[in-house]
């Protein structure tokens, strides 16, 4: 089975509950939906740039590294209300984008923007555990009722757990491309894992408006 149907298998049900509950989702999350909207169509189109036309698809994932980090970085701007962690955000952004151009002009937008993709998925974890620990979910004990903690620990976990896969990644390409093939089972496996989880988060708090609009 293609390795493209695992990579869009929790994409997919997580735009089937995205977009069902589009219209109860507050504007963090729906730019999350878009998130992955986006991974998706990069995912695609990245498969068919390898199979069809037999050219090297990483150029379109170096774009998406800017996309993510952005529109993640926006949706927790969104659900943070301290001012001064908004501006570190911000400023987290700038600088991921500012690494972003050093290494495409270092390489090549055709070649993997590696370790730009491990600072910007460092730099989402720091936003994430933010946002975590500055919602008090943890003095609420039905922690796993709440949207914002499946949104938050589903990040944090897919880029910890990436973190040391893609820092290698271009070397064992490039030294050791079988243990390197073998190894980008750990990003499918996050990738699997991530998105179901995000799913969840969209289906909790569309239910939650739900209860709240009918009960108006």
């Amino acid at each position: 089975m293609p390795l493209l149907f695992y990579f869009l298998l929790g994409k997919l049900f997580a735009l089937i509950a995205g977009g069902y509950y589009f219209k109860y989702l507050s504007p963090p999350y729906r730019l999350v939906v878009y998130v992955i909207a986006v991974a998706a169509f990069c995912e695609s189109y990245g498969y068919y740039i390898v199979k069809h036309l037999h050219e090297y698809n990483s150029w379109v994932f170096n774009y998406y590294i800017m996309a993510e980090v952005w529109m993640m970085g926006l949706a927790a701007v969104y659900l943070v209300t301290n001012y001064k962690l908004k501006r570190m955000f911000y400023l987290l952004m700038v600088a991921a984008s500012a690494i972003w151009i050093i290494n495409i002009l270092n390489y090549s937008i055709y070649v993997l923007a590696n370790f730009s993709m491990v600072v910007c998925q460092l730099f989402m974890t720091v936003m994430y555990f933010a946002v975590l620990f500055t919602n008090g979910i943890f003095v609420n004990k039905k922690i796993l009722n709440q949207p914002i903690f499946w949104l938050a620990f589903s990040t944090i976990l897919y880029c910890t757990c990436g973190m040391p896969y893609w820092l290698l990644h271009n070397y064992l390409m490039v030294k050791q491309p079988g243990l390197g093939h073998k190894l980008i089972f750990i990003n499918t496996v996050l990738d699997v894992i991530r998105y179901p989880l995000v799913a969840i988060s969209f289906i909790l708090l569309g239910r939650q408006k739900q209860v709240v609009l009918n009960a108006a």
